[in-house]
């Protein structure tokens, strides 16, 4: 028993030893005056320069998600980093593997990691990858093998945007279909210490944790970051033999950020994790209306495309962009009575169950519409088959085809949605989430 203890003991500290020198041989070989340009060419200090952006992603999505999120969203972000499952360059923007400091006795006993090796093989032989785009996990026939491999990337990430670009005041850690309203990021930024410990972002908890949805994005501090990667240094080596029975890469962030001394502080609604189309506006959802906006998610390409538009055509781009004003110029001018082709999201409950999902029989749409028009509390409805949906607050939703039940078919009650918007206080000058003191 004792000779079972000690070799675990020495196993233990072999991988701990081996985790800090591989941050270590990051820290020394990326110099911080390669990869952080703090000044303009003119020397000036530029809003964002002390901000770090650490992008993650997944080989088989790269290429059609960088290029379109750094044209709009990260258009005038100066220190941006980008990490992958594989080391490669689009364009002129370069992935860092963010898996390749994995200890290798956790990659060798995972099947989690049969198709990372096989896209390594695939690429050096012929790179291109899109072969393996479809691959399934060899034990889970129902989930994409690159999927599986994401989980294993945020705590290796952390490390590696310290060692490429470190001492920042802040680091902002997002996926590939975030958006972050990068102004409104700058302006509450500058409000809060770098120097004392935070975490934030949208909290979710799942086993007793509560941590911050990665693609909603993370903010964490100078402080943080130094604690977790300097002072703790080895800290994802640590970490990699639990990922696998863990369910997210944010989790375990947030189980590492909880154990080196920093705890979550919750910035919802301002980083959101909704779209700019799922946005609910109404007396279900009144929580969004005078808040800044810094943060989306799930925009595809063409979407970042359109709301960076939508930003560029503001006429004040000087004042805090709120979810108001996204109503009033970007909601509330796209709606019509009717649509048909379209999911308006009424049959989703949404945050807390307020936002719609109250379902009934009805033959058809015209019969959905009156439904809605009888309910006082009705915003929109969406018929599909025979069941209509009455939602209690406004989504604009998307496009959806008709499929063997019959086509989808949205109506919205801009009326009632127009009353109540006239109906709500009027906001005061947008207020951040606060730092803890």
């Amino acid at each position: 028993m004792l000779r079972r203890i000690s070799r675990f003991l020495s196993l233990w500290l072999c991988a701990s030893i081996t985790g800090i020198l591989t941050i270590s041989a990051y820290l020394l070989f990326y110099s911080e005056s390669e990869h952080s340009q703090l000044l303009t060419s003119n020397g000036i200090h530029t809003p964002g320069a002390n901000i770090v952006v650490s992008v993650k992603t997944g080989a088989s999505e790269a290429a059609g998600r960088i290029p379109i999120q750094m044209r709009t969203s990260l258009r005038n972000v100066q220190n941006v980093v980008f990490f992958s499952d594989l080391e490669q360059d689009i364009g002129e923007y370069h992935l860092y593997d963010s898996l390749d400091t994995i200890l290798p006795k956790v990659m060798k006993d995972s099947p989690d990691f049969v198709f990372y090796k096989k896209q390594r093989e695939l690429w050096n032989a012929t790179h291109d990858i899109s072969p393996l785009k479809e691959m399934k996990h060899p034990e889970k026939s129902d989930m994409l093998a690159a999927w599986a491999l994401d989980k294993y990337k945020n705590v290796h990430i952390l490390e590696k945007t310290w060692a490429l670009m470190p001492n920042h005041d802040w680091y902002v850690f997002i996926d590939a279909d975030t958006y972050l309203l990068w102004d409104n990021i700058v302006s509450w930024l500058s409000t809060m210490n770098p120097e004392k410990k935070t975490y934030m972002g949208s909290e979710v908890t799942s086993e007793g944790t509560r941590f911050a949805h990665g693609g909603t994005g993370i903010i964490i501090s100078k402080a943080s970051m130094h604690n977790l990667v300097v002072r703790d240094a080895g800290m994802a080596a640590n970490w990699d033999p639990i990922i696998r029975n863990k369910c997210c890469g944010d989790l375990v962030l947030g189980m590492a950020l909880r154990e080196s001394g920093t705890l979550l502080q919750d910035a919802w609604p301002a980083m959101s994790g909704e779209a700019p189309w799922t946005l609910p506006f109404g007396p279900g959802t009144p929580y969004y209306w005078c808040r800044p906006a810094l943060s989306l998610h799930h925009l595809s390409p063409q979407g970042m495309a359109e709301f960076t538009s939508f930003e560029e055509r503001r006429e004040n781009k000087t004042i805090t962009l709120t979810h108001q004003e996204i109503f009033d110029t970007f909601v509330l001018d796209t709606l019509v009575s009717e649509r048909d082709n379209w999911d308006n999201m009424a049959s989703e409950p949404g945050e807390f169950g307020e936002t719609g999902g109250v379902s009934s029989v009805t033959t058809t749409s015209e019969e959905c519409s009156q439904a809605c028009e009888a309910d006082e509390k009705c915003f929109q409805y969406s018929h599909h088959g025979n069941t209509c949906n009455i939602g209690m607050s406004v989504r604009l939703g998307y496009k959806k085809e008709a499929d063997k039940e019959g086509v989808w078919r949205s109506g919205w009650r801009k009326d009632r949605l127009i009353g109540w918007a006239k109906s709500q206080p009027k906001c005061g000058p947008a207020s951040f989430p606060k730092q803890t003191t």
